[in-house]
């Protein structure tokens, strides 16, 4: 096929497609994230509660990236391999975001909301980030969002780039 194919552009289309809407759904909801640590508990737990259901969005859009840039290098009739310092750097880039996400992101957003839902029983509620548990979980979550920017950014590198290639 190679990579001037109308297969291979419309899977290249699709790849940057779900590349967009699963990054940027997980760079939006840094901005959410912040905004709910920095309200009250009761408005907290809809912003992260929104947050969670971008985040399962963009999460299934991620999945897709791997498996359509799988796919790109399969039809690619050799211009591309697995084999290429620059396509299995990116797999590990991907693994490590997907890593991050459900072993540091997922798991703060679920604190951070479990922890505004029992401040938000008090009324006005007080603002996460006077409680040191929601601190401690908001610090997680800022890591974590944090090192999703910087993978992104490495990706972004490789796929531009392709060093070796």
């Amino acid at each position: 096929m190679g990579t001037g194919s109308t297969l291979y552009r419309i899977v290249l289309l699709a790849h940057v497609t779900v590349a967009i809407v699963g990054f940027g759904g997980l760079m939006a909801n840094g901005i959410a994230n912040a905004r709910a640590f920095h309200a009250p508990a009761i408005q907290a737990v809809t912003l992260l509660r929104s947050s969670q259901a971008v985040a399962k969005v963009a999460e299934y859009s991620i999945y897709g990236v791997l498996a359509l840039g799988i796919v790109l290098v399969a039809i690619s009739d050799s211009a591309f391999s697995f084999g290429a310092i620059w396509v299995s750097a990116a797999f590990l880039v991907w693994g490590a975001i997907i890593g991050v996400t459900h072993g540091m992101v997922r798991p703060s957003v679920r604190g951070l909301v479990q922890r505004a839902e029992s401040l938000s029983a008090t009324i006005p509620g007080p603002i996460l980030e006077t409680d040191a548990e929601a601190a401690g979980l908001g610090r997680r979550l800022a890591i974590g969002e944090g090192l999703i920017q910087v993978l992104l950014l490495v990706a972004l590198y490789l796929m531009v780039w392709q060093p070796g290639n």
